[in-house]
């Protein structure tokens, strides 16, 4: 019986992994810092200048010689004589030449031309001191990085114009099945609005890749055929739907007939029939049609194959404790979605299968992975959380 064989998730994703090549020096494309915003860095970038390149005050107030005013107290005044051996500066002025301190201006009172300071500081208390921020030549900026928007201020604090950012992974997205309409055409029993291609999409963009999607494409080998055969363009082709064991499920004999198939049903609860193929070189991603199938397929495998080609991993998890009970089935991972409450750290399991309820997607924030051995997660117990 087909699917009575699965292979484990951990298995699957390393096939996979093996499959796809990281981008080189020959997927790289110049941008300006302005337009460089979530792009990930080809090349380490490092400082032309000190940040700041000048001593500076760091408050409004007088610049001062610390030495003067170390005995300075609020019933202890100590009187200087105002542009002498006080002078006021705002935040952000160079500290005059032979000043090595700023005294914040409600620690002072001006005195017909003199100024009382209430405050002892310290050498350099106040001050911004040259490069002490960042030094010239230092690395403000790693390969690999994902630049948001601090990045990016810092690079513009360090003069750079513009920066070597790898290209985004153009992927192709590719709903196919004969129940799917396109919006606006007439919905009757059977047949449903397209929504996993737009979906994987938007996901794709928000992990760093351009995606288009294909019109819908029928269950029909000649019209597979033709999206297969013409794919060397991108550098990957994810499908939606028609990875099961019907009649209509006709992915799996194009892609075995056409390629490589790496592996045909995966021990992941939902998204058993995720399917994953090469052809002519080309990584192909079968995902299933049931949308939250489609959703635990994509973040499991899609995903990481974006981050691999990008070089770049980093992934947000944190741990909070569950309100129910979680069942899962031995032998499979489980993808469970998840409400979490940040306020208590609470997450309550939204639903933890069931692969055609998209609602529970949209109604959770988070989900957590169940490993294959573990049949129950218990009320109260921790487990690592990631972001949807």
């Amino acid at each position: 019986m087909l699917f009575e064989n699965l292979m484990s998730v951990e298995d699957a994703k390393r096939k996979l992994l093996e499959r796809i090549e990281p981008f080189d020096s020959g997927d790289v494309e110049t941008l300006s810092i302005e337009n460089a915003h979530m792009r990930i860095l080809a090349g380490d970038v490092a400082s032309g200048i000190d940040i700041p390149h000048y001593n500076r005050a760091a408050m409004d107030g007088f610049a001062v010689r610390h030495a003067e005013v170390k005995q300075a107290g609020r019933t202890n005044p100590v009187l200087l004589e105002k542009g002498k051996n006080a002078v006021w500066v705002h935040t952000g002025d160079p500290l005059p030449e032979g000043f090595d301190a700023v005294v914040k201006v409600e620690d002072t009172e001006e005195i017909e031309g003199f100024v009382a300071v209430y405050k002892a500081v310290r050498k350099h208390e106040n001050v911004g001191l040259r490069g002490e921020d960042v030094r010239k030549g230092d690395v403000i900026a790693e390969r690999g990085t994902l630049l948001r928007a601090h990045s990016i201020a810092l690079l513009r604090s360090a003069g750079v114009e513009s920066v070597e950012v790898l290209r985004r992974p153009r992927v192709l997205v590719v709903p196919t099945g004969d129940e799917l309409l396109k919006p606006g055409e007439r919905l009757v029993e059977g047949k449903v609005y397209e929504s996993n291609g737009i979906m994987i999409a938007a996901y794709l963009r928000e992990w760093g890749a351009d995606a288009e999607v294909a019109d819908i494409v029928r269950d029909e080998v000649s019209q597979l055929e033709k999206i297969f055969e013409n794919s060397g363009d991108y550098d990957m082709v994810v499908t939606t739907g028609g990875t099961s064991v019907g009649k209509r499920d006709l992915i799996y004999d194009v892609l075995d007939a056409l390629g490589d198939v790496v592996f045909r049903g995966v021990a992941l609860r939902p998204g058993k029939p995720t399917l994953f193929a090469t052809v002519n070189d080309t990584p192909v991603l079968a995902l299933p049609g049931f949308p939250a199938a489609c959703v635990a397929s994509a973040y499991v495998f899609l995903k990481p194959a974006i981050q691999k080609m990008l070089g770049f991993n980093e992934e947000v998890s944190f741990f909070a404790s569950i309100s129910d009970n979680i069942y899962s089935k031995a032998g499979f991972t489980s993808f469970v979605r998840l409400r979490v409450d940040f306020g208590r750290m609470v997450a309550q399991p939204v639903s933890s299968h069931g692969s055609g309820i998209l609602s529970s997607i949209t109604k959770a924030n988070c989900y957590t992975i169940i490993d294959e051995n573990t049949e129950v997660v218990e009320r109260g117990e921790s487990v690592r959380v990631f972001p949807l």
